[in-house]
């Protein structure tokens, strides 16, 4: 009997060693076969990224479309609430108002390439704002540098431009030629930085402008904001061309030693391919 058990014994050791060897063989086999499709993959998704690289260089091997120019004019208003003398009760407002200048290279005639056929403004974001709600309008370019935030021109999602060709524009609304001869007018706005404020100073009459701000006890660092949105551009050959715009809110000039508080602080950014609009389709 004991010479029986040995031999089962034997039997069972050969065939657990055969089992683990299978189960090994099967987890080594099983990861060669996800080692090599993790390898194709990263080959295939080179590869396309590679291919799409190419296909972005030919694509732009030539600017059509790039933003040289930005305008800002930075100052602030407020509406008034009920007068209670010998204090003033405000509700202040800092707004810039931006101009956004598009070289089209027409300076050999415009061309299906060189002209637009659709714009639009989307993915608009506020950044580093410590105080106040902030908001993007399109501006009426005849209301530049006053304070106007219509709500129907508020961009949320996105804003669509109307496209015009030739003639006289309505500028009430979204606009702007096909050739790219007037700027994109927008309106940066932050309103509730501080809801009724009272300024009890009323020896001299009140300025509405940026001096606001500083007789409201507002600081620069409350206002300090970054704003970005993506313009959208499609031409008369279909082709879609996208950039990113950045703008920090202009709130001091340490060059000329000027500031907001001072009643509004313009400031011009002029380079050629300021940003490029890069080609997509």
């Amino acid at each position: 009997m004991k010479k029986k058990s040995l031999i089962i014994d034997e039997k069972t050791r050969k065939r657990n060693k055969f089992i683990a060897k299978l189960i090994i063989t099967i987890a080594l086999l099983i990861l060669c076969i996800v080692t090599i499709v993790n390898i194709i993959g990263i080959y295939k998704v080179n590869s396309e990224f590679s291919s799409y690289i190419d296909e972005l260089a030919r694509l732009n091997s030539k600017t059509v479309f790039s933003i040289d120019r930005i305008y800002l004019y930075s100052s602030a208003d407020a509406t008034s609430n009920e007068t209670t003398k010998p204090v003033w009760d405000l509700n202040v407002s800092q707004f810039t108002d931006i101009a956004i200048y598009i070289n089209n290279r027409a300076e050999n005639g415009v061309n299906y390439e060189n002209t637009i056929k659709e714009l639009t403004i989307s993915n608009v974001k506020f950044n580093n704002l410590q105080s106040g709600t902030p908001s993007l309008y399109y501006k009426n370019v005849n209301d530049f540098a006053k304070l106007t935030n219509i709500e129907e021109n508020r961009i949320n999602d996105s804003l669509e431009f109307n496209i015009v060709n030739s003639g006289d524009a309505d500028y009430t609304k979204p606009v702007i030629y096909s050739n790219c001869q007037n700027p994109i007018t927008l309106e940066y706005v932050n309103t509730n930085m501080e809801e009724d404020t009272i300024i009890s100073d009323i020896s001299t009459p009140l300025t509405y402008d940026g001096s606001l701000l500083k007789k409201a006890g507002i600081l620069l660092s409350q206002m300090e904001c970054t704003i970005s949105f993506t313009i959208t551009i499609v031409n008369n050959y279909n082709q879609k061309f996208v950039a990113t715009v950045y703008i920090d809110i202009p709130l001091e000039d340490s060059m000329s030693s000027t500031s907001i508080y001072d009643g509004k602080l313009i400031k011009n950014i002029e380079n050629t391919n300021l940003v490029k609009f890069i080609r997509v389709e």
